[in-house]
């Protein structure tokens, strides 16, 4: 998939998310372990830079890390478009 491609379909994602927001249908919210199921390495490397920080943190022993969909959406179309501009 190229650069453009995989801008245009995190643009398309992102969308729907936001439109389910809206619409009550869901939260938007995700769980660090589910985001980085996934998302992947791109998601945890910037978790681990700073890059995306979560909305809510649980209680509990474990305290949940819980991020918004629309921010991962968002941080990863940023991503996309500079590896664009930068491979032009």
């Amino acid at each position: 998939m190229t650069n453009v491609e995989r801008l245009i379909s995190t643009c398309v994602e992102l969308g729907a998310t936001q439109a389910m927001v809206n619409l009550g249908v869901t939260s938007g919210e995700i769980s660090l372990r589910k985001a980085r199921n996934i998302y992947g390495k791109w998601f945890m490397d910037a978790y681990h830079n700073n890059r995306i920080f979560p909305v809510r943190v649980e209680d509990g022993r474990a305290g949940t890390k819980v991020f918004s969909v629309t921010d991962i959406l968002k941080l990863k179309a940023q991503d996309s478009l500079k590896a664009e501009i930068i491979f032009k």
